[in-house]
């Protein structure tokens, strides 16, 4: 009854904010947004599917910088992650949270929402991509599988941020720089610039944009010292005499600041009227000092670190996208290069309270003496992608219409982690190999203190053919079906090695070994899609959608462990995990185009999730495996009115319900049956409310007012990772005026200045939060020619 409740109260403020705008219609018209879900240009209201999108101007508007600015935008769509390039989005529910593990993606699972760039995919497990929105075109959210036309993790929806492309004949240039403050926070300031230059009409010209942004912190580490616990499991109630270490050499307020700076560079040429040929390349580099996440036992906005928490994430990506026309064909080849690289330094101490091996280390033989728990991880992480597409589509305008594609991915990703203690070297480590005969991406012998270490390769090659077939069965009606069929190889190698005091021994876990002849493996199926769309009058759209996602499986890298007569132990690869979509929506235009009222009631059902599992009738090690299945039933609504010619009207609702429908009785690592999904709020909204008005000398001004509101969740479906988030609600509001071919913006940002939990991790054996940033006001000048 409760979740009736709660469901009717979402479709009642979202009704009830469209049609309390019933009003005289006036002149004004919305903005529509062309987008290329379907790989073809169409106008987003034209498209039988659920899609979420921020135009230029929209962008604009809500003064976008990245990616936890429009995600925040959209109901329905939610992040998980501690930091700058370290999260995860989640759309519609589908998603089981993050675990403990510190992986990025060799040796875990791949991300179930596609992220693309243009028309390449940039999808990473654990460390999403996060580009700077300088000269954006816009953001498509596009909800629900969409793995027939946008392949593997397009398994809950897919994610594409659009760049402006240079235009042939038209000289165009901006300027944007802005200042904000924080309350009890740095200042931040980011300038942007942005050149179009046409060099031969109809025929050649060049775009480049560039930005450079510094995000002030807001959370302080604070003083603090110390011990090995004396509750840590292994140490049984004895009583060492313990080292302590102070954080004295890096205590500092607001130590959590990040530095977005890169180009994008773009040519475009056309040697006939048929054909188009683009070359693009963006570098992005992200700096960050600190961390994002507090401990609230030390209080809000609280963290203690014993090392200097630092990272560098740098990407390269280059790309080039020919279209054209081949007799009554349209053909498009896309192809890009991305080069990756992420190393950052992170404070590991808390793992000294409860990691059971921890006293083997830095605590002398016989445990009487310990020394100082001033640990630290040092990643490295690296992502090498190739991809290929080349597409075929038909006349749009035929009955008969469709698209045939291919697609080429060849990925290697690799990832490192080096684990410091540094009191071992007391006690007689010896510096740490890799394991003889295991791949290595770094043979070398690590520095003195690295006590263990994880040296993983993960190889994925792909081919796949998609289309899609669509049939106007009458002047309203059309059927469309998609299908993909996909064949994925991949392989794991490398090895977790563990320190020893024996000069001639090496310890650790050969990969390559364990998975001898079964890694490399190879899998395939076909996905299907089916649509039916109708058009009720110029007006009116509804349709419905029935769609299959998926997302690749992948090796354990313990495979086989805790094997037995009776047991097959640890199994050595989990497959796909497959999500089937049921969804009926419809799309509007009304009162002469002022009101737009889109929205979808959908059931979603995952079977075999993979999550993170421990079964001790396997083994006492956690594993990934298709061990649960899980439910979602929602509706979302999107709905924008232009009241009068200067006043806009937006309303955006998300509602879902989830549930874990199986879960194994043996398996205790997992929530129990009917417990909610993770980082899965059952109410989103968004209402936002813009004014606009004219002013004498060619000059404008608007004012603009935004109300967010999310529902509680919680951060995994793991057990002992499931922490219960609060809801919360920011308001934002802006107030702007212009001339000619300037503008200046007074903005403000969470102006209530409310402590949200957007995520909870016990990551490293400490309870941390993940808040918004606190109250923000700011100013933004902007010039384009």
């Amino acid at each position: 009854m409760l979740k009736k409740t709660r469901l009717s109260c979402a479709i009642a403020i979202a009704v009830g904010a469209t049609t309390t705008m019933i009003a005289p219609v006036h002149a004004a018209m919305l903005e529509e947004v062309i987008v290329t879900a379907t790989k073809r240009a169409e106008s987003a209201q034209d498209i039988p599917i659920t899609i979420q999108a921020l135009g230029e101007e929209t962008l604009e508007n809500l003064g976008i910088g990245n990616f936890k600015d429009y995600i925040r935008a959209m109901p329905g769509v939610t992040a998980g992650g501690r930091g700058p390039g370290r999260n995860e989005v989640f759309i519609r529910g589908v998603s089981a949270g993050k675990g403990g593990l510190k992986v990025a993606g060799a040796a875990g699972s791949e991300p179930n929402v596609a992220f693309y760039l243009d028309e390449t995919p940039i999808s990473m497990g654990g460390r999403n991509i996060d580009p700077y929105m300088t000269d954006m075109n816009r953001v498509e959210v596009l909800p629900g599988p969409q793995g027939t036309l946008f392949g593997a993790s397009s398994q809950a929806g897919t994610v594409r941020v659009i760049t402006n492309k240079p235009e042939y004949n038209e000289f165009s240039a901006g300027f944007d720089a802005g200042t904000s403050f924080t309350t009890g926070g740095d200042p931040s300031n980011s300038v942007e610039a942005h050149v179009n230059i046409p060099l031969i009409d109809d025929t050649l010209a060049v775009r480049l944009a560039i930005f450079n942004a510094s995000e002030g912190g807001y959370i302080d580490n604070v003083r603090s010292s110390k011990q090995i616990s004396l509750n840590n499991p292994s140490l049984a109630g004895a009583t060492p005499i313990r080292e302590t270490v102070r954080n004295d050499a890096f205590v500092e307020d607001n130590f959590n600041d990040a530095d977005y700076s890169g180009i994008r560079a773009g040519i475009k040429f056309s040697p006939n009227e048929d054909w188009d040929i683009l070359l693009q390349h963006m570098q992005q580099s992200i700096e960050t000092e600190g961390v994002w996440d507090y401990d609230p036992s030390l209080g809000e906005l609280k963290s203690q670190s014993f090392t200097p928490d630092h990272g560098d994430d740098d990407f390269d990506l280059t790309s080039l996208t020919v279209t054209g026309r081949l007799g009554g064909l349209e053909m498009v080849y896309a192809g890009s290069f991305l080069d990756r690289t992420v190393e950052a330094i992170s404070d590991y101490s808390g793992y000294s309270d409860n990691g059971p091996y921890m006293p083997y280390y830095i605590c002398a033989p016989g445990y009487a003496t310990c020394g100082t728990p001033d640990l630290f991880l040092d990643q490295y992480y690296n992502v090498e992608r190739t991809t290929h597409e080349f597409r075929l589509s038909t006349d749009i305008d035929k009955p008969l219409r469709g698209i045939i594609g291919i697609f080429a991915d060849d990925t290697e990703t690799i990832e490192r982690g080096n684990w410091n203690y540094v009191a071992s070297i007391a006690n007689g480590f010896v510096p740490n190999a890799p394991v003889a005969g295991s791949t290595a991406s770094d043979p070398s012998v690590r520095n003195p203190g690295v006590t263990f270490f994880n040296d993983f390769t993960r190889n994925k090659e792909e081919m796949s053919f998609f289309g899609e077939v669509a049939y106007d069965v009458t002047d309203s009606v059309t059927a469309s079906v998609g299908a993909r069929r996909y064949d994925i190889e991949l392989a794991l190698a490398g090895s977790s090695n563990y320190g020893t005091t024996s000069v001639s021994t090496t310890s650790g876990n050969n990969v390559d070994a364990r998975l001898l002849g079964r890694s490399p493996a190879d899998f395939q199926d076909t996905i299907w899609k089916f649509n039916v769309q109708w058009n009720v009058n110029d007006e009116i759209m509804l349709y419905s959608t029935w769609s299959e996602g998926y997302r690749p499986g992948g090796f354990n890298r313990n495979g086989g462990a805790g094997a037995s007569a009776t047991s097959p132990g640890i199994p050595f690869f989990y497959e796909s995990d497959e999500v089937t979509n049921l969804e009926f929506g419809w799309k509007t235009e009304l009162m002469d185009g002022n009101l737009r009222f889109n929205g979808s009631v959908y059931q979603i059902d995952w079977e075999g999730m993979q999550v993170i599992t421990l079964d001790f009738d396997i083994s006492n090690t956690a594993f990934i495996n298709n061990t649960a299945d899980a439910e979602i039933q929602g509706i979302e609504i999107d709905s924008i009115w232009a009241a009068t010619d200067n006043f806009t009207l937006f309303a955006n609702v998300s509602y879902n319900e989830t549930e874990m429908t199986r879960v194994p009785p043996n398996i205790v690592s997992i929530n129990a049956e009917g417990t909610p999904l993770a980082l899965a709020p059952e109410l989103q909204y968004v209402f936002r409310g813009r004014y606009e008005w004219s002013l004498d000398n060619n000059a404008g001004a608007f004012a603009q007012l935004s109300y967010h509101y999310t529902d509680e969740t919680i951060s995994s479906v793991l057990a002992d990772a499931s922490y219960k988030q609060d809801s919360y609600t920011t308001v934002s509001a802006t107030l702007g005026y212009s001339r000619d071919d300037w503008s200046i913006t007074l903005f403000g940002e969470n102006l209530t200045d409310e402590l949200a939990d957007l995520f909870i991790s016990g990551e490293d054996n400490i309870l941390k939060t993940t808040p918004n940033r606190p109250r923000t006001i700011g100013l933004r000048f902007s010039y384009d020619i």
